[in-house]
């Protein structure tokens, strides 16, 4: 499958570290909120604080759709760096976008898992991609092999998605923000993918051209 396949090719190298501060690897995440538009309803903060704070950096994969000439998903592949111990700082608005200056300059074959140690947050806590469920493709996220969780089998959701908004920055570039539920696994119950940055294909393409991948950013609220 084409996003394990980027998963791979992701790790196969190191990119060069940055004299960036490291902040500690996990803190609490009491009072945490995130930052949504006004003007909808379809993503609303929950209640309770969030059970982990992300910071995701990878690749949208698309395929071209011959009945429209247009892009279509085919999934996503993204490492993801606990940002918990990042809310409190004035780095924390922005972090998507430093870490997404870095993924555009980084060379094709380099290691997206040094992302998070260059912009101050040095815990990978796993990969976030789509796997086979049901009749279709759902998102992942994992952290069973890397981080604070790993050997722990249980530390996964799949989701489904339950709502979504265009990016207020600016959705011709940026994926849309999300809110997902999770239907297997017990990592969370509700995931929220928020400050895009990036991600969105060309507007159209040639059918029978080969995929093509689309690096973004963002950050991965989980309840």
């Amino acid at each position: 499958m084409l996003s394990l396949q980027l998963l791979g090719a992701l790790s196969s190298a190191a990119l060069l570290v940055s004299a960036s501060p490291l902040f500690p690897r996990t803190c609490p995440t009491t009072g945490a909120t995130m930052d949504l538009p006004a003007d909808q309803t379809k993503l609303v903060n929950p209640n309770a604080a969030p059970k982990f704070i992300l910071l995701g950096a990878g690749v949208q994969n698309y395929s071209c759709s011959a009945a429209t000439s247009t892009y279509a998903s085919i999934g996503a592949v993204a490492s993801l760096f606990d940002i918990s111990c990042q809310q409190k700082s004035p780095a924390f608005a922005n972090i998507q976008d430093a870490a997404f200056d870095i993924l555009e300059a980084a060379p094709a074959d380099a290691s997206v898992d040094a992302i998070g140690r260059q912009v101050g947050a040095p815990e990978l806590m796993g990969y976030h991609y789509f796997v086979s469920f049901g009749t279709g493709i759902s998102p992942k996220w994992d952290f069973t092999s890397t981080g604070s969780h790993k050997g722990d089998a249980s530390a996964y959701v799949i989701g489904a998605k339950d709502g979504n908004i265009s990016s207020p920055n600016d959705p011709k570039t940026d994926v849309d923000w999300l809110v997902l539920h999770g239907v297997e696994g017990s990592l969370a119950a509700q995931m929220f993918r928020v400050d895009t940055v990036g991600g969105q294909p060309p507007s159209s393409c040639t059918p029978g051209s080969d995929p093509i991948s689309v690096k973004y950013t963002a950050k991965y609220y989980l309840y």
